[in-house]
């Protein structure tokens, strides 16, 4: 189906092959890149507490996510902003950015990236990694090449544990 014909998505539905499992959170593909002519992409994704992707940054895409459940804090070329439901944030393309579920629920976040790709880019990661909650960057970096993304560091939960660990050796 492309862009000249209408159609519905229901919640739970997704345009892809299947739900996608990106290191333990699930996302449904709303609007592929064949949906739009390339475009842009919309998808749902559901984040689990305390639970987010690692610092990254796209060459191509910019990213708005509207948080429709949960808490969430964002953290966009070293300013962290804090969403909560009904928040929409931006990050456009080339600016270093992770986020993080911060609450004790599963978060939900409709995020849609211009022009599309984002949608093969998750569909390959879940292909290439079945499941697997930690990515290894000898599977995840290329494919993060492939799509114009860097890699940039840890998960915000990783990176806050760490700074945890240094502050309790420093008061000691």
């Amino acid at each position: 189906m492309g862009a000249n014909q209408p159609f519905i998505v229901n919640a739970e539905e997704t345009r892809g092959a299947k739900t996608l499992d990106i290191f333990g959170n699930q996302i449904w593909i709303k609007l592929s890149g064949a949906d739009t002519d390339g475009k842009y992409t919309v998808f749902q994704g559901e984040v689990a507490p305390q639970s987010g992707p690692p610092l990254h940054r796209h060459g191509r895409e910019d990213e708005c996510f509207h948080v429709l459940e949960g808490d969430f804090v964002f953290e966009v070329e070293g300013t962290e902003i804090y969403a909560k439901a009904g928040s929409t944030v931006f990050a456009p393309r080339g600016l270093a950015h992770r986020f993080q579920n911060v609450g004790t629920t599963m978060g939900r976040l409709l995020t849609v990236s211009e022009p599309a790709g984002l949608d093969d880019f998750f569909t390959e990661i879940d292909q290439a990694t079945g499941g697997a909650l930690v990515p290894d960057p000898a599977v995840v970096v290329p494919i993060f090449e492939k799509y114009g993304l860097e890699l940039l560091g840890l998960p915000m939960a990783a990176r806050r544990t760490e700074q945890e660990a240094i502050e309790r050796c420093s008061a000691d």
